[in-house]
């Protein structure tokens, strides 16, 4: 019996542990505010709350962000920064606060 492939396949398996234990850790934030500043080629969002954004380059969103609109932005802490992954329209029937 051949013990090389389990062998090999445990291998890989440690070594994809420690990325795969980061991104499970990371954990989203919903937050709502209104936008007060945006600046798209720098990357970054602030809402009326204080709170300011890096975008992620993946970043999605519904409309292109402006200001004055409210939002809800789903963001991730990473190096100590807040990084938004997503940037909804903010519901109208939720009362923000």
């Amino acid at each position: 019996m051949n013990k090389l492939p389990a062998i090999t396949m445990m291998l890989l398996l440690l070594a994809a542990a420690p990325a795969f234990a980061q991104v499970m850790h990371q954990t989203e934030t919903v937050t709502l505010g209104k936008i007060t500043a945006v600046d798209l080629q720098r990357g970054t969002l602030t809402l009326d709350t204080g709170v300011q954004f890096t975008l992620a380059p993946s970043l999605q969103y519904t409309t292109t962000p402006a200001i004055n609109q409210e939002v809800q932005v789903t963001y991730s802490e990473q190096g100590g920064q807040k990084v938004a992954r997503i940037i909804d329209l903010a519901p109208r029937n939720i009362n923000k606060r």
